[in-house]
């Protein structure tokens, strides 16, 4: 009779332990998924549209740039197709036009606008930007020294790596305008129809 008391607790002795251990294996199960399912740090988890909009206020919230890499970008002019934005934030001239390259995408049902920073690349002259300037060579103004040079913002439409239309901003004869006193409506109209036009020939 002893003897299977004796079992008896050691029968739940073991149960319990049993118990614990599973309690606890469910515990840290539970703990797993509620950290798997939970949303990532907003600073690691942002759109290309949030980031683009905090960079350039004035496009809208659903912008359809994207950040584009180095590789994409010269890709796209190799052999692709679509709109390659090239300019940085500090630009005042990149900020208006962003937003009216945005309104005639997202008219025209262009979903990315491939955008490149260039400021650092130009700046150092570095290997991609050498390579940029070549692939738009026939397409640029000459700097101070006689050499081609990438003026920011610099839009170019790209169908099956040929490009079939580029932003060329209007002569006004006064080098001291600003972005403001420039971007009239009637301007804003031509820029944009301008701009609709090369990119339904994306799609056709």
């Amino acid at each position: 009779m002893k003897k299977r008391v004796g079992m008896n607790k050691k029968t739940i002795a073991i149960i319990s332990v049993i118990i614990i251990l599973c309690s606890a294996t469910a515990g840290l199960w539970y703990n797993y998924r509620r950290t798997a399912e939970q949303p990532k740090n907003p600073s690691t988890n942002v759109s290309d549209a949030a980031k683009f909009k905090s960079e350039y206020p004035r496009v809208a919230a659903n912008n359809h740039f994207v950040y584009a890499s180095d590789k994409e970008v010269l890709s796209v002019f190799d052999s692709g197709s679509g709109v390659v934005f090239l300019g940085f934030p500090q630009c005042p001239w990149c900020q208006h036009l962003s937003e009216y390259v945005d309104q005639a995408a997202r008219t025209e049902g262009i979903d990315k606008i491939y955008y490149l920073n260039i400021r650092d690349a130009r700046a150092s002259n570095n290997e991609v930007y050498q390579k940029l300037v070549k692939k738009l060579e026939p397409y640029l103004d000459k700097d101070d020294n006689g050499k081609p040079r990438i003026f920011v913002p610099d839009v170019s439409i790209v169908k099956n790596g040929k490009i079939i239309g580029r932003y060329k901003e209007e002569s006004t004869g006064d080098d001291n305008i600003t972005p403001d006193k420039y971007w009239t409506s009637e301007r804003i109209e031509r820029t944009s129809s301008q701009l609709r036009g090369f990119m339904r020939q994306l799609k056709g």
